[in-house]
């Protein structure tokens, strides 16, 4: 299993505002650096939609924030890592200036032709990469509906994505904030169709009491544990390749990094596991419990490192 960051900031502040390095945070390459230095090889770069498409559907990304999120993941790329392309849109698409549920009429438009547009753009970027080097995730965190809602949705989105020739990893949200915990062997995985692959599920996991990825410490060293269980008892669809855990954490202290230890402990025992990336190395956090840096005093990147030596 690979073991990485979450590389954020380009999704910070106000949703439609679009200042680089003032209403939101570009992180150094430099960053990327001193992860991969450690042997954290695996990276997710989550992004603000309505910054990456300022002018609105049927209109062209913009080159300069595509290009802050590909130079972030250039130097996973020349390190044969992994890197994930994250639209935080937490199951809406802000191109329009607006918020609009991606499962509508106009949402479904707006988000296809955005997906196709992104693919393209990372396509053309990663060139004859290894496809298995680079992911495009199809959302952040969507909530709002059930995964029979989704499940066409995301049918459609893998086609679009599939037509313009990338052939990298997609990697597959589903409800509930893409918690692990809603998965079991009576409630396993939804498929979806994906005639090109590679497709895993990636789904998130904090370690604090309600999950939420708020900061707080963990009550329990078995948290992560626990809420992994049924996922990995069950049996995944074979449209999937293997399992992301796109997001994690909890602060420093020791029932906290405990916790984290025991999950990444059982996750690197299942080969279906990929890559884990923690959240998050993002400057403008740094009063948020989770914040992590490469730090080799920390509790918690000596885990990490100690897991990938396992």
């Amino acid at each position: 299993m690979l073991i990485g960051v979450n590389l954020g900031g380009l999704e910070d502040g106000s949703t439609f505002s679009a200042r680089a390095n003032y209403d939101y945070n570009v992180p150094s390459v430099s960053l990327a650096e001193n992860w991969i230095s450690l042997g954290c090889l695996a990276a997710r770069i989550p992004h603000n939609l309505y910054r990456m498409q300022p002018g609105g559907q049927g209109t062209a990304l913009d080159a300069t924030y595509l290009g802050y999120s590909t130079s972030l993941a250039q130097p996973y790329l020349d390190a044969n890592g992994f890197v994930i392309f994250d639209p935080h849109g937490f199951g809406s698409i802000q191109t329009s200036g607006t918020t609009v549920d991606i499962t509508t009429t106009d949402g479904q438009a707006q988000y296809i032709d955005y997906m196709t547009r992104l693919a393209t753009g990372i396509k053309d970027w990663m060139g004859d990469a290894d496809p298995w080097r680079v992911a495009i995730g199809l959302m952040n965190e969507p909530s709002q509906h059930d995964n029979a809602t989704y499940q066409p949705l995301w049918n459609t989105a893998i086609a679009a994505i599939r037509a313009t020739g990338y052939t990298g990893v997609i990697t597959v949200p589903w409800t509930a904030y893409q918690a692990a915990s809603q998965f079991s062997v009576s409630n396993p995985v939804p498929a979806v169709v994906d005639s090109v692959g590679p497709c895993v599920v990636e789904v998130h996991c904090y370690l604090d009491p309600d999950n939420s990825g708020a900061g707080d410490a963990s009550t329990s060293t078995t948290v992560g544990v626990d809420r992994f269980a049924g996922l990995l008892a069950s049996t995944l669809p074979d449209c999937y390749s293997g399992i992301i855990l796109g997001e994690t954490g909890g602060p420093s202290d020791a029932v906290s990094v405990a916790a984290l230890k025991a999950m990444l402990t059982d996750l690197t025992a299942d080969s279906r596991v990929l890559a884990t990336t923690v959240w998050c190395d993002d400057k403008w956090l740094a009063n948020n419990g989770n914040y992590l840096t490469p730090d080799q005093t920390d509790p918690r990147v000596q885990v990490m490192l100690a897991c990938l030596s396992a």
